[in-house]
């Protein structure tokens, strides 16, 4: 006859909403700079898809298609290259990003939407059962062309498995560090290692396009906690710009979009399959 002991362990961890997030993000982040380089232009963007849309830069601000925008954000990772991010007005649950690249003539948009509160809580399993998306987040992706006729032949950002099999270390500031793993060419998982998510992980849906040399341009969609993160990761330079956008409570009736830079180190690396 013997006593045994069992030892529960535990761990406590909280799923903060995207404005807690945007918060903790904010003091001493690694984001780059705002960019005026764009101030004065007006560029023609010729979409693979059909669509036409002019962009007038201004002091920081854009005008698209003769409307300012609510909120805007410009980056240049690079030379040539910028991430420009705005919000208008009339899309109160969405935002778009663009990766301008004026040294080859192309963009790539996304064209984010946010799910509403009916949509999110649709559980897991029903969205199994219905064939559909495990993550309610949309994001809308198309390729062009940048003053001039969109051609099939263009050079544009392309799908890219640069980043498969890489495990990936960011610090966003000196109190918010993260590191992902890539795992194919619809997922990767990510963990909080310090911050305020710290204890949290989870894989979700993505996506990845080659900008240049070393340049990713990765897109995630999260399921949880309602969030599209979308960052240029510099493999060159090791650096990150983007941004992150999703709901600034967990009521739904606010949307939180901030900008994100990090610090970036491989920590592994194996042979994508």
């Amino acid at each position: 006859m013997f006593n045994r002991k069992r030892t529960i362990m535990t761990t406590t961890t909280t799923w903060i909403p995207v404005g807690a997030l945007g918060d903790a993000f904010a003091p001493d982040n690694h984001c780059l700079p705002p960019d005026t380089g764009l101030d004065g232009r007006t560029l023609q963007l010729h979409g693979e898809d059909g669509s036409r849309t002019t962009l007038a830069f201004a002091a920081g601000a854009v005008t698209r298609d003769g409307v300012t925008t609510a909120q805007c954000s410009i980056t240049r990772p690079r030379p040539g290259i910028w991430f420009v991010d705005v919000r208008m007005a009339d899309t109160p649950r969405g935002g778009t990003s663009l990766v301008l690249d004026l040294e080859r003539g192309c963009y790539i948009e996304i064209d984010g939407t946010l799910p509403t509160r009916e949509e999110a809580h649709v559980p897991l399993l029903d969205r199994v059962a219905a064939g559909t998306e495990l993550t309610p987040v949309k994001a809308r992706i198309v390729r062009g062309t940048i003053d001039r006729p969109f051609a099939p032949d263009a050079a544009l950002p392309r799908p890219t498995g640069e980043l498969l099999g890489k495990r990936v270390e960011y610090i966003y500031s000196p109190h918010e560090r993260y590191e992902h793993i890539y795992l194919n060419d619809g997922y990767y998982t990510w963990r909080c290692i310090e911050g305020s998510e710290r204890g949290l992980c989870d894989t979700d849906a993505c996506h990845y396009y080659a900008i240049d040399t070393d340049l990713v341009l990765f897109i995630w969609r999260e399921k949880i906690v309602p969030t599209l993160g979308i960052v240029m990761v510099d493999l060159r330079a090791m650096k990150t710009t983007g941004k992150i956008m999703g709901y600034e409570g967990h009521d739904f009736a606010t949307v939180r979009n901030f900008g994100v830079g990090a610090h970036a180190r491989v920590l592994s690396a194996i042979p994508a399959e």
